[in-house]
């Protein structure tokens, strides 16, 4: 299955139907949408002349295409023209026809931590542009002049934006609040039937039948753990550990680091370092562990039967 959306996934991309960028505390509007960039020669040539250019952004060159693709244009076709040709030709097309969005080819653009970027500088008077009814042909269409270009600027209704965060993040409460009202919400939560898929697709290609048992244990005990952090407030539900940290593990070795170095350590981070409570998570206990020790911190797997132990005592601790 997870082999089909990656085959999907680069086959929107390489047709121009899919894009995807990570917003960051520097990410501008003038990456999102158009901004004037310093045009230099390739890779360690000096510049001779400085020459600047009109750039359009991620999200202006994904519009383009999408309303492109609904007023018929073929993609070379929409590749060779900027943005206000393509506009144009749809102005002129309603003059004929209504032009017909819910047929046309979807495009997307997924936005990987939106929560991460500063929405207002990013977005601009695209916010109110996002919303349904005010897109290309909808009820209450609106239009922005850009600041760059001059271009008169609006959404296609075939043009669709993911944007994914984790709820863990602490930047979360940063998330514009004009934002949140112009995108619908569903939370995806840690999904273990997926290890279980991937253990069953993959049965034959593990290294033998222990690293096949260790990852159901292990799956187990995550859900156990992931049960307790649900029921300490101080904590929460919003950090469940995910299952991304048991796929494609194939060897003993990788599956010693994803707990020794991933896991625990998440946990440690979560509880603030107090490793009396990364116990009590752990295996219902108070005090020290074999694996974890206020002195020490987390101590290392020295061998397979480390880890083994370590899954058991979760599993059976109540």
């Amino acid at each position: 299955m997870s082999n089909d959306i990656s085959k999907k996934f680069k086959e929107f991309k390489e047709e121009g139907y899919l894009d995807f960028i990570t917003f960051h505390p520097s990410y501008s509007y003038e990456e999102f949408i158009e901004g004037i960039t310093v045009h230099t020669e390739k890779e360690g040539v000096a510049t001779k002349n400085i020459q600047y250019k009109l750039k359009s952004g991620i999200f202006k060159s994904i519009c383009k295409r999408a309303l492109g693709s609904a007023i018929g244009l073929a993609k070379n076709d929409v590749e060779n023209k900027t943005w206000n040709e393509v506009y144009l030709e749809y102005l002129e097309k309603t003059k004929e026809e209504k032009i017909d969005f819910d047929s046309a080819k979807k495009h997307i653009l997924i936005i990987d931590e939106i929560n991460r970027g500063d929405m207002s500088k990013i977005f601009g008077e695209l916010i109110t542009l996002l919303e349904n009814d005010k897109r290309l042909g909808g009820k209450n269409e609106l239009s922005a002049t850009l600041p760059y270009s001059n271009d008169t600027f609006g959404v296609p209704p075939n043009v669709y934006i993911i944007g994914t965060m984790n709820t863990a993040d602490r930047s979360i409460a940063l998330l514009d609040v004009a934002l949140r009202r112009r995108f619908g919400f569903e939370e995806m939560t840690p999904n273990f039937d997926i290890v279980q898929d991937y253990l069953d697709d993959n049965k034959v290609n593990l290294e033998n039948k222990e690293v096949y048992e260790l990852l159901f244990e292990s799956k187990k005990a995550l859900e156990k753990i992931n049960e307790r952090i649900c029921d300490d407030r101080s904590i929460g539900r919003d950090k469940q550990i995910g299952h991304s940290y048991l796929l494609q593990v194939q060897t003993i070795p990788e599956l010693m680091m994803a707990w020794q170095n991933e896991i625990l350590p998440l946990l440690e981070e979560y509880c603030y370092g107090n490793y009396d409570k990364i116990n009590t998570i752990l295996f219902k206990k108070d005090g020290d562990s074999n694996w974890i020790k206020m002195k020490e911190g987390i101590k290392g797997f020295e061998a397979t039967n480390d880890l083994e132990t370590l899954i058991e005592e979760i599993n059976i601790s109540d």
